[in-house]
Protein backbone atom coordinates (compact mmCIF):
# COMPACT_ATOMS: atom_id res chain seq x y z
CA UNK A 1 0.00 0.00 0.00
CA UNK A 2 0.96 3.65 -0.32
CA UNK A 3 1.28 4.10 3.45
CA UNK A 4 3.60 1.08 3.71
CA UNK A 5 5.71 2.43 0.87
CA UNK A 6 6.00 5.82 2.58
CA UNK A 7 6.89 4.15 5.88
CA UNK A 8 9.62 2.07 4.23
CA UNK A 9 10.97 5.16 2.45
CA UNK A 10 11.12 7.10 5.73
CA UNK A 11 12.82 4.17 7.48
CA UNK A 12 15.43 3.93 4.74
CA UNK A 13 15.97 7.69 4.89
CA UNK A 14 16.48 7.56 8.66
CA UNK A 15 18.89 4.62 8.27
CA UNK A 16 20.96 6.51 5.71
CA UNK A 17 20.99 9.62 7.92
CA UNK A 18 22.10 7.54 10.91
CA UNK A 19 24.89 5.96 8.86
CA UNK A 20 26.08 9.39 7.71
CA UNK A 21 26.12 10.74 11.27
CA UNK A 22 27.82 7.63 12.58
CA UNK A 23 30.54 7.97 9.95
CA UNK A 24 31.25 11.48 11.27
CA UNK A 25 32.34 10.11 14.66
CA UNK A 26 35.78 8.56 15.09
CA UNK A 27 37.80 7.25 18.03
CA UNK A 28 41.22 8.77 18.63
CA UNK A 29 42.77 5.31 18.38
CA UNK A 30 41.40 4.97 14.84
CA UNK A 31 42.76 8.39 13.83
CA UNK A 32 46.24 7.70 15.21
CA UNK A 33 46.13 4.14 13.88
CA UNK A 34 45.92 5.19 10.25
CA UNK A 35 42.17 5.40 9.68
CA UNK A 36 40.94 7.62 6.81
CA UNK A 37 42.13 11.18 7.43
CA UNK A 38 39.41 13.39 8.96
CA UNK A 39 37.98 16.29 6.97
CA UNK A 40 39.07 19.93 6.98
CA UNK A 41 37.07 20.79 10.10
CA UNK A 42 37.18 18.56 13.19
CA UNK A 43 35.82 18.69 16.73
CA UNK A 44 37.87 16.87 19.38
CA UNK A 45 35.86 15.77 22.43
CA UNK A 46 38.06 15.57 25.51
CA UNK A 47 40.88 17.96 26.43
CA UNK A 48 43.17 15.75 28.46
CA UNK A 49 46.65 14.75 27.35
CA UNK A 50 45.31 12.59 24.52
CA UNK A 51 42.95 15.34 23.33
CA UNK A 52 45.83 17.83 23.14
CA UNK A 53 48.02 15.33 21.30
CA UNK A 54 45.29 14.52 18.80
CA UNK A 55 44.53 18.21 18.22
CA UNK A 56 48.21 18.85 17.53
CA UNK A 57 48.34 15.81 15.24
CA UNK A 58 45.31 17.01 13.27
CA UNK A 59 46.70 20.51 12.75
CA UNK A 60 50.04 19.26 11.42
CA UNK A 61 50.53 19.54 7.67
CA UNK A 62 51.83 16.14 6.63
CA UNK A 63 53.33 17.54 3.43
CA UNK A 64 56.42 18.50 5.45
CA UNK A 65 58.23 17.14 8.49
CA UNK A 66 57.25 18.22 11.98
CA UNK A 67 59.24 21.21 13.22
CA UNK A 68 60.43 19.10 16.14
CA UNK A 69 62.47 17.15 13.56
CA UNK A 70 63.77 20.21 11.72
CA UNK A 71 65.96 22.55 13.79
CA UNK A 72 65.79 25.48 11.34
CA UNK A 73 61.99 25.27 11.04
CA UNK A 74 61.64 24.93 14.83
CA UNK A 75 63.69 28.05 15.50
CA UNK A 76 61.68 30.02 12.93
CA UNK A 77 58.40 28.88 14.44
CA UNK A 78 59.40 30.02 17.93
CA UNK A 79 61.29 33.16 16.85
CA UNK A 80 64.79 32.14 17.89
CA UNK A 81 67.70 33.90 16.13
CA UNK A 82 70.42 31.26 15.79
CA UNK A 83 72.92 33.86 14.53
CA UNK A 84 72.36 35.85 17.74
CA UNK A 85 72.53 39.15 15.83
CA UNK A 86 69.18 40.51 16.99
CA UNK A 87 68.41 41.96 20.39
CA UNK A 88 67.85 39.17 22.88
CA UNK A 89 68.36 36.63 20.13
CA UNK A 90 64.67 36.89 19.24
CA UNK A 91 62.89 37.21 15.92
CA UNK A 92 59.24 37.49 14.93
CA UNK A 93 57.86 33.92 15.03
CA UNK A 94 56.87 32.45 11.67
CA UNK A 95 53.76 30.34 12.14
CA UNK A 96 52.81 27.63 9.66
CA UNK A 97 49.19 27.30 8.61
CA UNK A 98 47.22 24.51 10.29
CA UNK A 99 46.20 21.56 8.14
CA UNK A 100 42.59 21.87 9.27
CA UNK A 101 40.26 23.77 11.59
CA UNK A 102 40.08 22.13 15.01
CA UNK A 103 37.76 22.65 17.98
CA UNK A 104 39.03 21.24 21.31
CA UNK A 105 36.18 20.68 23.77
CA UNK A 106 35.86 19.66 27.41
CA UNK A 107 32.87 19.17 29.71
CA UNK A 108 34.29 20.69 32.87
CA UNK A 109 34.50 24.45 33.25
CA UNK A 110 37.77 26.32 33.47
CA UNK A 111 40.91 26.57 31.40
CA UNK A 112 41.86 23.67 29.16
CA UNK A 113 45.11 21.83 29.82
CA UNK A 114 45.36 22.44 33.56
CA UNK A 115 46.07 18.75 34.08
CA UNK A 116 48.98 18.62 31.64
CA UNK A 117 52.57 18.32 32.84
CA UNK A 118 53.89 21.41 34.62
CA UNK A 119 57.06 21.53 32.51
CA UNK A 120 55.49 20.82 29.11
CA UNK A 121 51.82 21.82 29.44
CA UNK A 122 52.48 25.44 28.48
CA UNK A 123 54.19 24.25 25.28
CA UNK A 124 51.14 22.22 24.22
CA UNK A 125 48.79 25.12 24.95
CA UNK A 126 51.00 27.60 23.09
CA UNK A 127 51.35 25.25 20.11
CA UNK A 128 47.58 24.87 19.74
CA UNK A 129 47.07 28.63 20.06
CA UNK A 130 49.60 29.13 17.25
CA UNK A 131 47.55 26.70 15.17
CA UNK A 132 44.36 28.69 15.89
CA UNK A 133 42.70 25.76 17.69
CA UNK A 134 39.42 26.93 19.22
CA UNK A 135 39.19 25.77 22.86
CA UNK A 136 35.83 25.57 24.63
CA UNK A 137 35.08 24.47 28.20
CA UNK A 138 31.81 23.79 30.01
CA UNK A 139 30.53 21.98 26.93
CA UNK A 140 27.44 19.79 26.92
CA UNK A 141 27.23 17.46 23.92
CA UNK A 142 23.72 17.26 22.48
CA UNK A 143 23.83 15.36 19.19
CA UNK A 144 25.58 14.84 15.88
CA UNK A 145 23.69 15.17 12.61
CA UNK A 146 24.20 16.35 9.04
CA UNK A 147 24.52 19.94 10.28
CA UNK A 148 27.45 19.05 12.56
CA UNK A 149 28.00 18.74 16.31
CA UNK A 150 25.28 20.34 18.43
CA UNK A 151 26.55 21.60 21.78
CA UNK A 152 25.59 23.80 24.71
CA UNK A 153 28.33 25.93 26.26
CA UNK A 154 27.76 26.66 29.94
CA UNK A 155 29.33 29.90 31.28
CA UNK A 156 32.04 29.65 33.93
CA UNK A 157 29.83 31.33 36.52
CA UNK A 158 26.07 31.80 36.23
CA UNK A 159 23.79 32.28 33.27
CA UNK A 160 22.05 30.22 30.61
CA UNK A 161 23.92 27.86 28.31
CA UNK A 162 24.60 29.04 24.78
CA UNK A 163 23.56 26.62 22.05
CA UNK A 164 25.91 26.22 19.11
CA UNK A 165 26.26 24.02 16.05
CA UNK A 166 29.84 23.31 15.04
CA UNK A 167 29.86 22.75 11.29
CA UNK A 168 32.50 20.01 11.34
CA UNK A 169 33.24 17.12 9.02
CA UNK A 170 34.23 14.75 11.79
CA UNK A 171 34.09 14.38 15.57
CA UNK A 172 37.03 12.63 17.25
CA UNK A 173 36.34 11.19 20.70
CA UNK A 174 39.23 11.39 23.18
CA UNK A 175 37.17 10.75 26.31
CA UNK A 176 35.79 7.86 28.29
CA UNK A 177 38.89 5.68 28.21
CA UNK A 178 38.69 2.36 29.98
CA UNK A 179 41.51 0.28 31.36
CA UNK A 180 42.27 -2.86 29.36
CA UNK A 181 43.11 -5.54 31.92
CA UNK A 182 41.92 -8.73 30.24
CA UNK A 183 45.29 -10.39 30.71
CA UNK A 184 45.11 -10.17 34.51
CA UNK A 185 42.74 -13.10 35.08
CA UNK A 186 44.70 -15.59 32.94
CA UNK A 187 47.89 -14.58 34.75
CA UNK A 188 46.22 -15.06 38.14
CA UNK A 189 44.88 -18.44 37.03
CA UNK A 190 48.40 -19.45 36.00
CA UNK A 191 49.75 -18.38 39.38
CA UNK A 192 51.81 -15.54 37.93
CA UNK A 193 51.98 -12.45 40.19
CA UNK A 194 50.67 -9.47 38.23
CA UNK A 195 50.30 -5.77 38.96
CA UNK A 196 48.50 -2.89 37.29
CA UNK A 197 50.13 0.52 36.92
CA UNK A 198 49.46 3.65 34.89
CA UNK A 199 46.56 3.49 32.46
CA UNK A 200 45.96 -0.18 33.20
CA UNK A 201 45.25 0.74 36.82
CA UNK A 202 43.30 3.94 36.08
CA UNK A 203 42.64 5.13 32.52
CA UNK A 204 41.05 8.48 33.33
CA UNK A 205 43.37 11.52 33.12
CA UNK A 206 46.32 9.42 31.90
CA UNK A 207 49.42 10.63 33.71
CA UNK A 208 52.90 9.41 32.73
CA UNK A 209 54.39 10.83 35.93
CA UNK A 210 51.95 8.82 38.06
CA UNK A 211 52.64 5.66 36.01
CA UNK A 212 56.41 6.05 36.43
CA UNK A 213 55.99 6.70 40.15
CA UNK A 214 53.82 3.60 40.58
CA UNK A 215 56.29 1.48 38.63
CA UNK A 216 59.25 2.74 40.66
CA UNK A 217 57.52 2.11 43.99
CA UNK A 218 56.49 -1.38 42.85
CA UNK A 219 60.01 -2.21 41.65
CA UNK A 220 61.42 -1.29 45.07
CA UNK A 221 59.30 -3.98 46.78
CA UNK A 222 58.62 -6.37 43.90
CA UNK A 223 60.03 -9.40 45.73
CA UNK A 224 57.65 -9.06 48.67
CA UNK A 225 54.70 -7.22 47.07
CA UNK A 226 51.31 -8.88 47.19
CA UNK A 227 49.96 -9.60 43.71
CA UNK A 228 47.45 -7.00 42.57
CA UNK A 229 48.64 -4.33 45.01
CA UNK A 230 48.87 -0.73 43.79
CA UNK A 231 51.57 1.59 45.07
CA UNK A 232 50.52 5.23 44.85
CA UNK A 233 52.42 8.22 46.15
CA UNK A 234 50.88 9.59 49.37
CA UNK A 235 49.39 13.05 48.76
CA UNK A 236 50.64 15.65 51.30
CA UNK A 237 48.01 17.90 52.87
CA UNK A 238 49.34 21.03 51.08
CA UNK A 239 49.23 19.38 47.66
CA UNK A 240 45.74 18.04 48.30
CA UNK A 241 44.56 21.52 49.38
CA UNK A 242 45.97 23.17 46.24
CA UNK A 243 44.48 20.50 44.00
CA UNK A 244 41.02 20.99 45.52
CA UNK A 245 41.36 24.79 45.28
CA UNK A 246 42.12 24.50 41.57
CA UNK A 247 39.19 22.14 41.10
CA UNK A 248 36.73 24.47 42.90
CA UNK A 249 37.89 27.66 41.17
CA UNK A 250 38.54 26.19 37.73
CA UNK A 251 41.75 28.23 37.60
CA UNK A 252 45.23 27.15 36.58
CA UNK A 253 47.87 28.00 39.18
CA UNK A 254 50.74 26.29 37.40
Amino acid sequence: SQSQSQSQSQSQSHTRAFARCRSKVMLYSDVLGGAPVPGKSVAVIGAGGIGFDVAEYLTHDTSHAATSLDTTAFMKEWGVDMSNTTRGGLLEPVDSLPAREVFLLQRKKGALGTGLGKTTGWIHRATLRKKAVKMLSGVEYVKVDDAGLHIKVHPKKSGPAIEQILDVDHVVVCAGQESVTGIMEPLKAAGVPAFEIGGAEHAGELDAKRAIDQGTRLAAVIETAEAGAVFNQPIPFAADFVRNARKWSGRNYS
